[in-house]
């Protein structure tokens, strides 16, 4: 069952037809790489697949329940936080999970008879959904992440004002990899990361599970990890499979 239907997309700028009548089907194992010129719109059509901006026509649909991880080029605003606040994002439900647990268990110590049997059930249910988000070892996948990335301490404890545009959108990447999404949308994540981030990455999409969307230049990355490649050019999308050279 494909993951992600669209059918007659077309988009405008103004006057001028970016593309227009395009269909696409993607399975949630494929992994794809987006090419093509300069102002073919990679970049706008990923933005329409993330519900960023609209269509100008057509529409698709998304696989319902799907968990979508999109990182664009330009990080958004910056918040109030710290660097390390924007990637623990990524643990927004976890944490009240946490927190509600240790509601629950205090609920369990102070009360007795049909009160403390429903605080016991919501403890195990709690419990349940603390283990299944991997409640036990996200402290170390998030280290890992961190340090795949390229953001050590002292960039993490930095405002996310002060934070350069670079290291917002390598905190973007690590939040999105770390809330374990279905399918990924990334925006040319090679302009970004160094060459130790970038093996680093090719490592990791290697081993996701999901499937993703990539745009990129980088022809040697889209070797390393594309099984499908969509082409925009003139208004129109060519698909085919294997990686860029094959």
């Amino acid at each position: 069952m494909p993951i992600l239907t669209a059918t007659n997309l077309a988009l405008l700028y103004g006057e001028i037809e970016i593309f227009a009548n395009l269909d696409l089907q993607v399975d949630e194992r494929d992994r794809i790489g987006i090419v093509g010129p300069n102002g073919a719109g990679k970049t706008s059509l990923i933005r329409i697949l993330a519900s960023e901006i609209s269509a100008n026509g057509g529409n698709y649909t998304w696989q319902r329940g799907v968990r979508i991880g999109y990182v664009p080029q330009t990080p958004a605003q910056a918040s109030a936080g710290t660097v390390r606040d924007e990637v623990m994002q990524a643990f927004d439900r976890l944490r009240q999970v946490e927190d509600e647990l240790a509601s629950s268990a205090l609920d369990i110590q102070v009360t007795d008879g049909t009160a403390r049997r429903d605080a016991e059930r919501r403890y195990d249910a709690l419990l349940r959904e603390f283990e299944a988000l991997g409640g036990y070892d996200y402290e170390h996948r998030m280290e890992r992440v961190l340090d795949g990335v390229g953001l050590p301490e002292e960039t993490l404890a930095t405002l996310a004002a002060d934070a350069s545009g670079g290291e917002r959108t390598r905190a973007a990447l690590a939040r999105a990899l770390l809330s374990e999404p279905d399918f990924l949308i990334l925006d040319e994540p090679t302009n970004y990361l160094d060459f130790m981030g970038l093996d680093w990455l090719e490592d990791f999409l290697s081993t996701f599970t999901g499937g993703f969307m990539v745009v990129s230049h980088d022809r040697y990355f889209l070797d390393k990890v594309a099984n499908r490649i969509l082409e925009l050019d003139n208004g129109k999308m060519r698909s085919s499979p294997g990686n860029f050279s094959k």
